[in-house]
């Protein structure tokens, strides 16, 4: 048996959930993401995309899957202890008794930006370790084209150990403060994977890192910070395509909590 007494993750390693897109009434599987938790004036939100929590495409509302069905249901992976490693399930409902969604759109955008937050409560006691990403030791750098990014989720329902996530590399490959298709979006190069979608994207430096030109605004070491979130690649018809992922603005997050619009989408 494998020692875990001093494992020590990377403090972002305990941020990305895996998620199970459930049918309760036959408890049918009907995909697996990614999402992560976001704490805002002390509250506690789970952050993934829309088409995870509808099975549907965020553009035309077509099903993304190929039984057209949609989850009710989503139940996230935590895990409750290091030493020994152990974890649990907690079902999170995507509608109210009244079959309303109980996630957060963007107020003006809508499923466009193809993000939701769903509040979450959590009973007393329960035991869990994900951490909210915000709360991370971040630092908000100046992003740009070129930097490195990571993806940290769960491609092809693959873990990293226990229920640690998969961290993919990839890099930012349009002018991050442009606005594409006048979304608040971007894009990066990336070989990534279904399950993917919903995941944290994480721009990490190590070295030298010069502010503004001047000596007091240079620091030496680690540098980090939450710039988006993944909602799947750019397809086209060829095996052979663009691999450019799709990068949602990290102040999407604030902006779907703050402005509390519930999204008008039904499988009932």
């Amino acid at each position: 048996m494998e020692d875990h007494q001093h494992l020590k993750p990377d403090w972002l390693s305990l941020t990305s959930v895996p998620i199970r897109l459930l049918f309760s009434e036959t408890n049918t599987l009907m995909a697996t993401a990614t999402g992560f938790f976001y704490e805002f004036e002390e509250k506690r939100y789970f952050i993934t995309n829309w088409h995870n929590v509808t099975g549907r495409n965020a553009i035309t509302r077509e099903p993304i899957s190929s039984h057209g069905g949609s989850p009710d249901v989503m139940e996230l992976g935590l895990l409750t202890s290091l030493s020994p490693i152990e974890f649990s399930t907690f079902r999170l409902p995507l509608y109210d008794n009244k079959k309303r969604t109980g996630w957060l759109v963007h107020p003006i955008h809508k499923e466009k930006v193809d993000v939701v937050a769903l509040p979450v409560s959590f009973p007393k006691d329960f035991v869990g370790l994900a951490n909210p990403i915000n709360k991370a030791p971040l630092r908000n750098d100046r992003m740009e084209v070129s930097d490195d990014v990571f993806i940290i989720g769960f491609p092809l329902n693959i873990y990293g150990g226990a229920l640690f996530p998969i961290w993919k590399r990839g890099s930012v490959a349009t002018e991050p403060d442009v606005d594409l298709d006048g979304l608040p979006k971007f894009l990066i190069d990336t070989a990534t994977r279904q399950g993917m979608s919903g995941s944290p994207v994480v721009m990490r430096k190590k070295g030298v890192h010069i502010y503004e030109q001047n000596d007091d605004k240079v620091t030496i070491g680690l540098s980090q910070n939450l710039v988006g979130i993944y909602s799947g690649r750019i397809h086209s018809n060829s095996a052979l395509d663009a691999q450019l992922g799709i990068v949602w603005k990290a102040r999407v997050i604030e902006e779907i909590i703050r402005g509390n619009c519930h999204c008008d989408f039904t499988i009932f």
